[in-house]
């Protein structure tokens, strides 16, 4: 019996293996040159390598899946689509090739397509040119691709995709567009340019230039729904010939391989110097030619009197060019005995293709003169005053007050409240608060018009309603093509389908699904007819819609005339909440590192509870990080100002961390207008600029009605004060919130302690520019981040990346 289970699972294991195949197969869309590569019971490990056909070109056009369960068995099928590009019309046979699947490697069928007529494609003209056709090894030469295409059918183009090899090569240059006149059709004329060099002699063939480009090709829908038919096909350009020669022989013997037109400098400062003083010789070559190729300076011969110190060569080029560049050197030369010495003469040669040629520059020997370290005495011996200089009668002071003694954290503070966030930007702030002013407006134009009829958003339906039912009374007396393309515009606009060519399978009901299948059928199938009975069925399903009646009371609903109100008491209602005690026992304890875990922890969860922070800043200047602990004390400061232990933690902190952030600094002061910014946090100056506007829109309001003497008179004087003070509140709120400066962003963010602003997410990368970052400096944080790395933005513009642990979020 074991045997007949172990022949059976082999058996199972087999037809497995057998149903899993690669297939081409025609796309279904009667054009031939539709094609989908089918993967059953199998998925591409990679991506295809399809086989080289000459003139045709494989445009790929997506990928996706099936799965089909016929008599209990699955299919799993994977679809990649693509789209034959030729130039001609003709047959294509795909050979047999083998491509990459979870399963294994897996055999393609030959396949053959039926003619293939060429498509939008064969108009279009790609070439690839190079500037010149015969060149030296090593010779930087342009190259030009070019496009040629009628202006009426592009639409856009994507990126442009070539492998430079053999040739060395820099990136393509942003297309120069020029227009022609070509059998009376205006074409756009499209050079992209770029810079290459081959370094080795013989004929080469640049690879090809290929470029996705989209097409307009007349519309799609009708009415309304119209749109472009958009659709994208590849070009590809031609290998020209490239004839390149060899450097001619022989080369001189200070020759590295330069090929181009290249300058060499040499600066000697100073020229005299005393033992134990540095002299710098610096060698400069910068010119055109094949940089990548060039190794290195010249080597230079001094004297064993000095001490060389030579550090790593630094290269340059123009950004975006790969071939203009300089290449620089200091060698620092520290001089043991005095003299006058001779540094040598230094030569660069290099083939300069213009001329044929070789070129040799020769940079003179310079002297330098040294001279003997100069001798100091051991002790300076001052003249003792003293005795000309008796010293006169101490002066007695009264000694100062005793000092109530500072300088440690308090006791930290019990629970958890937090605070608001303040707007992302002022555009934001306005947006809410004078979204009150307009239901004046609304209320104006409400009183002016309160007569009219109001705009009913089912009008548009009940009319489509109407529509169809004219045009099924035209349908049955006679079928045209008119009335059923009318029929299928008002049906779309009853069901309201917002596509631009809507299909039967976008209406919600089963019967109109039916009925929009036929009318396409009737309207664009070979000698159809509509069924008898179609329009029976039509005028039935059309009988069993119901569109609802004008519903004008609901605008009378306060909830609907008034939202902002809602909106300001939500604004209103304080958030608080409880933090555990046992962190607090834990400090008390003496346990710092326990607390501050949790306060971590806690401000983590909540990054806008100010007593998180403030505890968390205790817990951090308890360990001696005074860095870290300012930057939480800030957060703590700037979300609740007005609580007398944040603002007296804060100046601790900065005593203690030696940094004050430039956007804190002015609420220190005790200037009028930081005293009054000190009352409220950003957030909370945000909902007194919103309350104030609010007591603008209802002074308006109590004015209007006044005027339509719908109120009693002393309603004025109301208007009049709700007016005041609403703009005294706005504009002391802005006020005051502007006083924040960078700290009223959400995004605003402090580096704790001093390091490095990279222009770059890494450390490794020695060539980048960096900057020093102080402590204390605040940005704003980007949305963007690297593993583990924060890009940040500083008020100068200035952008970088630092490491996230180096930042604290004063609201995240």
């Amino acid at each position: 019996m074991h045997h007949v289970r172990y022949i059976f699972c082999f058996l199972l294991l087999a037809i497995t293996a057998l149903a899993q195949r690669v297939t081409w197969v025609d796309a279904g869309t009667r054009d031939p040159a539709d094609l989908q590569l089918v993967f059953e019971d199998c998925e591409p490990a990679a991506t295809p390598v399809l086989p080289q056909i000459p003139g045709v070109t494989f445009n790929f056009r997506g990928q996706s899946t099936q799965t089909s369960i016929i008599n209990f068995s699955r299919t799993d099928r994977t679809i990649l689509s693509y789209r034959l590009q030729l130039r001609s019309p003709g047959r294509v046979d795909i050979p047999a090739f083998t491509v990459k699947t979870d399963e294994g490697d897996i055999t393609v069928p030959a396949y053959s397509t039926g003619t293939v007529q060429p498509g939008p494609e064969s108009d279009i003209q790609a070439r690839l040119r190079p500037g010149k056709n015969t060149v030296w090894a090593g010779e930087v030469f342009p190259l030009i691709y070019s496009l040629d295409v009628a202006k009426r059918m592009l639409s856009n183009f994507g990126g442009i995709e070539w492998e430079s090899a053999p040739l060395i090569g820099e990136d393509w240059t942003k297309p120069e567009v020029a227009e022609s006149t070509r059998n009376g059709e205006t074409r756009y004329n499209i050079a992209f340019r770029t810079r290459a060099y081959a370094q080795t002699p013989g004929t080469v063939q640049p690879q090809p230039v290929r470029q996705l480009l989209n097409l307009a090709l007349g519309t799609v829908g009708f009415g309304l729904f119209q749109q472009q038919r958009i659709e994208q096909v590849a070009v590809e350009t031609d290998r020209p010939d490239i004839k390149v020669q060899p450097l001619p022989k022989p080369a001189p013997k200070s020759f590295g391989g330069a090929v181009g037109q290249f300058k060499l400098n040499s600066k000697v400062v100073p020229q005299s110097a005393a033992v134990g003083e540095p002299i710098t010789w610096t060698l400069e070559l910068s010119g055109t030619g094949n940089w990548p190729d060039i190794s290195g300076l010249p080597a230079r011969a001094v004297s064993q009197d000095f001490q060389v110190i030579q550090p790593q060569a630094k290269r340059s080029t123009e950004e975006g060019k790969l071939f203009d560049g300089t290449l620089s050197e200091d060698v620092v030369l520290v001089p043991t005995k005095p003299g006058t010495y001779s540094l040598g003469a230094v030569e660069f040669s290099y083939f300069d293709p213009k001329a044929g040629s070789y070129q040799t520059v020769r940079i003179p020997a310079a002297s330098v003169t040294v001279t003997a370290a100069p001798t100091t005495p051991r002790f300076n011996v001052m003249p003792d005053e003293s005795a000309a200089n008796p010293p006169s009668a101490p002066e007695i002071k009264a000694p100062a007050p005793a000092q109530n003694p500072i300088g440690i954290p308090r006791d930290p503070i019990a629970g958890g409240e937090a605070v608001g966030v303040p707007f992302g930007s002022l555009r934001q702030l306005l947006g809410t608060g004078l979204a009150p002013l307009s239901v004046v407006l609304v209320l104006w134009l409400g009183l002016a018009t309160r007569q009219a009829r109001r705009n009913d958003p089912l009008r548009p339906r009940r009319e489509a309603s109407q529509r169809l039912a004219a045009t099924l009374n035209r349908l049955r007396a006679s079928s045209d093509r008119t009335g059923l393309l009318n029929w299928q515009q008002d049906a779309a606009r009853l069901w309201q389908l917002n596509h631009a060519a809507p299909s039967a399978d976008t209406l919600p009901d089963e019967t109109w699904r039916t009925l929009w299948r036929e009318a396409d059928k009737a309207l664009y199938g070979e000698n159809a007819a509509l069924p008898s009975d179609w329009v029976d069925r039509a005028t039935a399903a059309l009988a069993a819609v119901k569109v609802p009646g004008t519903a004008w009371w609901r605008t009378l609903q306060p909830r609907n005339l008034l939202p902002f109100l809602f909106a300001v008491m939500l604004a209103l209602v304080p958030s608080s909440a409880k933090a555990a005690t046992a962190p607090a026992e834990a400090y008390r304890a003496g346990d710092f590192t326990v607390a501050e875990q949790a306060w971590r922890k806690a401000v983590n969860e909540r990054p806008n509870d100010w007593i998180a922070r403030h505890n968390l800043s205790l817990a951090l200047a308890q360990q001696e990080r005074w860095g870290e602990a300012a930057a939480h004390a800030t957060a703590a400061f700037v979300q609740n100002p007005h609580a007398e232990p944040a603002r007296w933690n804060l100046s601790l902190a900065y005593s203690k961390a030696g940094y004050t952030p430039n956007a804190v600094a002015p609420l220190l002061d005790s200037a009028p207008l930081a005293d009054v910014a000190r009352l409220a946090s950003p957030a909370g100056w945000d909902r007194w600029f919103i309350i104030g506007c609010a007591l603008i829109a209802v002074g308006l309001l109590l004015l209007l009605l006044r005027g339509y003497l719908l109120v009693p008179g002393w309603f004025g004087w109301v208007a009049m004060a709700a007016l005041l003070a609403g703009i005294v509140g706005g504009v002391t709120a802005l006020t005051a919130r502007h006083a924040y400066g960078l700290a009223a962003d959400p995004q605003a963010v402090i580096v704790w302690r001093a390091g490095t602003l990279y222009s770059i997410p890494t450390e490794a990368d020695t060539a980048q520019q960096t900057t020093t970052l102080a402590a204390g400096a605040m940005g704003l944080q980007d949305e963007k981040t690297f593993l583990g790395w924060v890009k940040l933005t500083f008020p100068n513009g200035q952008t970088g990346w630092v490491r996230q642990s180096e930042i604290v979020p004063l609201y995240r």
